[in-house]
């Protein structure tokens, strides 16, 4: 009797003197081709897919005489797994390059979530991120939904009973995983960014740039997006979104052109990037920033600081310095 509660009294003491079990640090995951589409696992059970394959490669593609063979402008998609359902942040471009691509996005979804229920929302309202909606439109399963400002006038696109909008500020609970949104207007009047709880991630579409700079395509635009970035700013400097901003990681919607950026290879656009974008914001309102010719024809000229890029008219530019 004596020796078994002596046993039993080291064994609590070891129990109780035994290191805390740390939690595995997550690695992020090397791209997998998977039909028309490559995906990365970059948080765990959280999902980079790119419309990309080795057969249609993301980016430029140039041959031994450095002359173009193939241009892919992939248009990125996140997909986000709670346990109570999942998320698919924007439908990337419609694939015409190959016979599978609807299957292939309904495979790679379905693998990863399982017999979870979808929700589907989009960043804004251009063909370049609502292009794979064939692929869920018909499905009676899936929830569309969208941010109302960008989808209030285009609700036709969508079966009316699985449809609904939302204002900034709404927030996905998927179960274990929160998504939050965030409004910033410029590139079109409705751009949404989401920040997923806990883990420093936003997923920006192409509110403020991928890499190659953001597109504005009016004064009006410009106006909307001199707030909206100072708006993010301050949203992220909340301490009660929780956001680490030394450890910020920005997910545009076209990630392949943070290229044009020469980053180092483990480099990730962050808070330094948005600061960058400020101060861009700051001197093209003064009429101080460096500008070049973009090469096209209707958003002619480029508005360059450090990383940061702005796109736009350079007429429609002058008549915003000009009434600002």
């Amino acid at each position: 009797m004596r020796k078994t509660l002596f046993m039993a009294v080291m064994g609590f003491l070891a129990a109780a003197c035994a290191p805390e079990a740390t939690k595995t640090e997550f690695v992020k995951g090397e791209p997998l081709e998977e039909g028309t589409y490559t995906v990365t696992e970059i948080a765990e059970q959280v999902y980079h897919l790119e419309d990309c394959n080795s057969a249609n490669p993301k980016g430029t593609v140039l041959n031994d005489s450095g002359q173009v063979v193939s241009f892919n402008n992939c248009s990125d998609m996140y997909l986000i797994v709670g346990k109570k359902e999942a998320l698919l942040i924007d439908l990337s471009n419609e694939i015409r390059w190959a016979e599978n691509g609807v299957e292939s996005l309904q495979k790679v979804v379905a693998d990863r979530i399982g017999e979870l229920p979808l929700t589907i929302t989009c960043t804004h309202n251009h063909g370049d991120h609502l292009g794979m909606l064939p692929a869920f439109v018909n499905n009676p399963d899936v929830k569309f939904v969208m941010p109302k400002v960008d989808f209030q006038d285009r609700q036709d696109m969508f079966p009316a009973s699985q449809l609904s909008l939302y204002d900034e500020g709404f927030a996905f609970d998927l179960g274990g995983k929160v998504v939050k949104t965030v409004m910033v207007p410029g590139h079109t009047h409705g751009s949404i960014v989401f920040s997923l709880e806990g883990e420093n991630m936003l997923f920006t579409g192409d509110a403020i740039g991928s890499g190659s700079g953001v597109w504005i395509f009016s004064q009006e635009g410009l106006t909307e997006y001199c707030g909206g970035i100072l708006h993010l700013m301050q949203w992220i400097d909340n301490p009660d979104n929780g956001i680490d901003k030394d450890k910020l990681v920005i997910y545009g919607g076209h990630y392949h052109q943070r290229s044009a950026l020469e980053l180092e290879d483990s480099e990730e656009l962050g808070w330094s990037y948005l600061e960058d974008m400020d101060e861009l914001i700051g001197q093209m309102k003064e009429g101080t920033a460096e500008a070049t010719p973009s090469g096209q024809r209707m958003l002619d000229t480029n508005f360059h600081y450090g990383y940061a890029t702005v796109t736009m008219n350079k007429d429609a530019y002058e008549a915003f310095k000009a009434a600002f």
